[in-house]
């Protein structure tokens, strides 16, 4: 029996997503990205839904991350309309591709801050062992900090 390497088929989520997430980040609404891309309407509804896009939207003023991707969605578009008129040069795609390289970077910070706030927010709760004496005060406190770290998780 021969080995047959089977190529594992990409689908519009694997090709598109980030794409059109990106361009839903930067303030495209999904009529306007299915212009865009080879997407149905249909399809951007539902990882609209499922992947919280408008969540992330809310989130682009204050999250590197979630503006990082946003910033994308601009660039892609952008080089995408001088792409197709022809205008792109060697020396505009180097720097694109430099861009591209600094977003990503930025994207990936966003989740150092997330690590970096767990971290505060835990040390925080060991502080706050040490001062508050109510307990049923630092029962109410420990609660929120579990309320944000549960909301975290879910956001990952």
């Amino acid at each position: 029996m021969t080995g047959i390497n089977k190529r594992s088929k990409q689908g519009k989520r694997d090709l598109y997503g980030e794409d059109a997430q990106s361009l839903y980040l930067a303030g495209k609404d999904l009529a306007e990205i299915q212009q865009l891309l080879p997407v149905a309407l249909v399809t951007l509804k539902r990882w609209h839904q499922e992947e919280r896009w408008e969540e992330k939207r809310r989130q682009v003023p204050v999250s590197p991350r979630w503006l990082g991707e946003a910033l994308k969605g601009v660039l892609r578009e952008k080089a995408g309309r001088l792409i197709v008129k022809g205008d792109l040069k060697t020396q505009e795609l180097d720097e694109i591709t430099k861009l591209v390289t600094l977003l990503d970077r930025l994207c990936s910070q966003g989740w150092d801050m997330r690590a970096a706030a767990l971290e505060v927010m835990d040390r925080f709760i060991e502080f706050l062992r040490g001062w508050v004496k109510d307990q049923e005060e630092l029962k109410r406190i420990s609660y929120r900090v579990q309320e944000f770290f549960r909301q975290l998780e879910e956001e990952s």
